[in-house]
């Protein structure tokens, strides 16, 4: 009986001790707020219960900071939360010029004007700047304003170099940061893909345990097209299927690379004879490859594991339908 007793009690200590899984979340990051039906099915499929939406972009106009391209919401949002996005280039807060104080108000008075209009009531805010040294004291001091204001909970992105060198690059007064695990290969004409590689990720991997910000994770789903001409990259060209190019005589197909044969105007791109067009994506392998090697180095389990980005160009590259949710409980 004593042996049923604590069978029973070792039962009951360890179920209370599991950690609930991590939540699949997306990022939305156009600027017209519009789900199509494929959308709105991955999000029902996969359980989705946060949508982290590009609010608008900051930069400098004239010296000083000014909203660029605000969203538009087309229609109002069902079953998912909410949290605004603000991307802000590292320029402003590099800029002497820049009233860290008044950026505050600014900005939040900005949010708050789209979700009034919007009817949208949220209870989180995300800032997205790649900060640097020269930046940090600025920046940090905008996060602690934010956060004191806003009376939100408050988020930040996190890039790998700002978890290796932390002691440097300060750590954010936020509520928890967002890992931002992609753009960490050097982007070539000829190469390896700089959206994701294994031999860079593991030299940052043994750092996260010793970073003293709760992290959440933020893997890509995206793809693009690095355009060359004569080895150095013109641009990246983002959601174009490969289908696009196939039987079309300007073209030549060969797997991942395109070849430009003639001088064209295409999809509102201007290719010269012998561009080259390299297609960088990342496989359903990958992703699960990218959860096992995070998995059992975080000091703490995410809370969100989110997807970079929502796009029915984008998901339709994962053919089942419950994929994220599965990445996401790997956690």
């Amino acid at each position: 009986m004593r042996k049923i007793l604590f069978g029973v009690l070792l039962g009951l200590i360890f179920s209370c001790s599991k950690k609930e899984p991590a939540n699949p979340a997306f990022y939305y990051w156009r600027t017209q707020f519009k789900l199509s039906e494929t959308e709105k099915k991955c999000l029902a499929t996969n359980d989705v219960k946060q949508l982290f939406v590009r609010y608008f972009d900051v930069e400098l106009r004239h010296g000083q900071p000014f909203p660029v391209a605000p969203i538009h919401f087309s229609h109002v949002v069902k079953g998912q939360q909410i949290i605004p996005v603000i991307f802000i280039k590292n320029e402003v807060f590099l800029s002497k010029s820049t009233d860290v104080a008044d950026l505050t108000t600014k900005m939040l008075r900005l949010i708050h004007q789209i979700n009034k209009v919007n009817h949208v009531a949220v209870k989180e805010i995300q800032l997205d700047c790649d900060w640097s040294l020269e930046s940090r004291d600025a920046y940090m001091k905008f996060l602690t304003l934010i956060k004191k204001q806003s009376k939100l909970r408050v988020s930040v992105t996190i890039r790998l170099h700002q978890v290796k060198y932390f002691k440097e690059t300060r750590v954010p007064p936020v509520d928890y940061g967002v890992l931002m695990f992609y753009n960490m290969g050097q982007l070539t004409a000829k190469g390896t893909n700089s959206i994701y590689d294994i031999s860079i990720a593991k030299k940052y991997l043994y750092h996260l345990k010793d970073y003293p910000l709760k992290l959440s994770i933020a893997l890509p789903i995206f793809s693009w097209y690095v355009h060359s001409r004569a080895g150095n990259v013109v641009q990246l060209i983002s959601k174009l299927d490969k289908k696009t190019f196939e039987n079309n005589v300007n073209f030549e197909v060969n797997g991942n690379t395109i070849l430009v044969k003639h001088n064209v105007m295409f999809e509102g791109f201007y290719f010269q004879a012998n561009d080259q067009l390299r297609l960088e994506e990342i496989s359903k392998e990958a992703l699960e490859e990218m959860s096992d090697l995070l998995s059992d180095k975080l000091s703490d389990k995410p809370e969100h594991i989110l997807f970079y980005d929502l796009d029915y160009k984008n998901i339709k590259n994962y053919p089942n339908e419950s994929f994220f949710k599965t990445i996401a409980t790997d956690f």
